[in-house]
């Protein structure tokens, strides 16, 4: 495919040679918005990058974003969160039949890059269902497919999309000025930075952590949090997937892919964890492993220096193999990778709770929607050892244990509420492209 097919014939106008297609122009949009990013400071700009002569607004957006410079301190992020306080838009949770036919004849296009993270190809997928359940065409596209130049676009996880392979020749005007980004990154990560600039550029952003659209919305940038609604539970794994070496060391009782157990004391695993390293879970699983010794336990510790979690099949597989791991498991446990306590959906909504799984996590930013004691367990991380002997060797932690999974999936899998937020993302999208919002 040709380059002319994905960008504009702007090349010798654009800002930068990372953004050799963008315009002046929309890169001002993107500063004028991130002089109002109360999380980012020109003065801590310059003193993390002393080597910096021009303005950091400028060199932020179009340089170091790029090189992987650190472009927040982390102080400031933590007062940002701190104060944030998510609001839905002004939008209807209904659609007027003049919406619903704009919509069907535009339909909707879903982005992921083909050779990132499986976890983005998930959520892009979720979505896509949440869509056309209310009978809106989608389609679910990479940076190998020619734009669709009708459809409304919604780039998932800018920050793998554009820097990957055949997506940087997808960084421009053309591509980005309407398109709506899908952010799934922590704010103090350096592939949120990465996806920063993008993000500003963008027509709107969707944000599955409320604390960081909020921050957004503070900045007067168009933001909403919008997670994908889910749909029951999913298909056991098939006979490939239980070749998988790690379905091979599960217990006896959980290798049986096609089980379902009628109650939750029947579980055979009684704690998981999935997640990559860090130092502080390597210092809270270390302080855990004693107590966790009298369990069942599995825990999948994966090294950064491997990357994401591809797609060939034993990674790909790896997904399927968590959420059958928490399907087999009583408690799913989550640790936050460092001391931005972020609500992390995936590991807890999609692969625990939605699978019957009790969530206990160390302390997260608050959730408009999932509370601590009525959906999940909620502890200091040094105490949560105690917290798992109270749940599995309690009767009261016990019974409360089967409450908070009821409310859960209660929560989870209401389907007026799930088609409500996806009516709410559409209005929202709406309000931007054709009401000149």
């Amino acid at each position: 495919m040709s380059s002319p097919e994905i960008v504009s014939a702007m090349r010798p106008a654009g800002v930068s040679e990372r953004m050799p297609y963008i315009s002046r122009a929309l890169a001002d949009v993107a500063t004028e918005r991130l002089k109002r990013i109360g999380y980012f400071s020109a003065a801590d700009y310059h003193d993390l990058h002393r080597d910096i002569k021009e303005s950091p607004y400028h060199h932020a957006l179009l340089f170091g974003a790029w090189e992987g410079r650190q472009l927040f301190k982390g102080p400031a992020i933590a007062r940002a969160l701190v104060a944030a306080e998510y609001l839905d838009p002004a939008v209807e949770t209904g659609l007027s039949e003049d919406d619903a036919r704009y919509l069907r004849r535009r339909g909707v296009a879903i982005y992921t890059s083909s050779r990132g993270n499986i976890f983005m190809k998930e959520i892009a997928e979720d979505l896509g269902r949440n869509i056309a359940e209310l009978e809106i065409p989608v389609r679910l596209l990479d940076e190998t497919a020619v734009p669709d130049k009708t459809a409304i676009a919604i780039y998932m996880a800018p920050h793998e999309f554009f820097l990957i392979g055949q997506g940087r020749r997808w960084l421009s005007d053309a591509n980005i000025r309407d398109a709506f980004m899908y952010n799934t990154e922590q704010i103090p990560s350096s592939w949120f930075a990465s996806a920063f600039p993008a993000l500003l550029m963008a027509k709107g952003i969707f944000d599955i952590s409320a604390s960081s659209a909020a921050l957004f919305q503070n900045a007067d940038i168009p933001a909403m949090h919008w997670e994908p609604g889910l749909e029951g539970d999913v298909a056991p794994l098939s006979r490939q997937d239980a070749e998988h070496p790690l379905v091979k060391v599960l217990p006896r009782s959980a290798r049986n892919v096609s089980v379902k157990y009628r109650t939750w004391f029947e579980r055979p695993i009684d704690i998981n964890f999935f997640g990559s390293n860090s130092p502080r879970r390597d210092d809270v699983l270390a302080r855990c492993s004693a107590p966790f010794s009298r369990y069942e336990t599995c825990i999948h510790y994966r090294h950064q220096m491997h990357g994401p979690v591809g797609r060939k099949f034993n990674e790909r597989a790896l997904t399927r193999v968590a959420t059958h791991v928490a399907r087999c498991s009583k408690i799913s446990l989550n640790i936050h990778r460092d001391e931005f306590c972020y609500f992390e959906w995936h590991r807890m909504v999609r692969q625990g709770m939605a699978m019957g799984s009790l969530v206990v996590t160390d302390h997260c930013l608050p959730h408009p929607r999932f509370k601590p004691g009525v959906h999940y367990f909620e502890e200091d991380a040094r105490h949560i050892p105690n917290l798992v002997d109270w749940i599995l060797r309690d009767e009261d932690g016990q019974k409360t244990a089967l409450r908070l999974i009821a409310g859960s999936s209660d929560l989870i899998f209401d389907e007026e509420q799930r088609r409500n937020r996806t009516r709410m993302a559409l209005n929202f999208i709406l309000s931007k492209i054709r009401r000149g919002g």
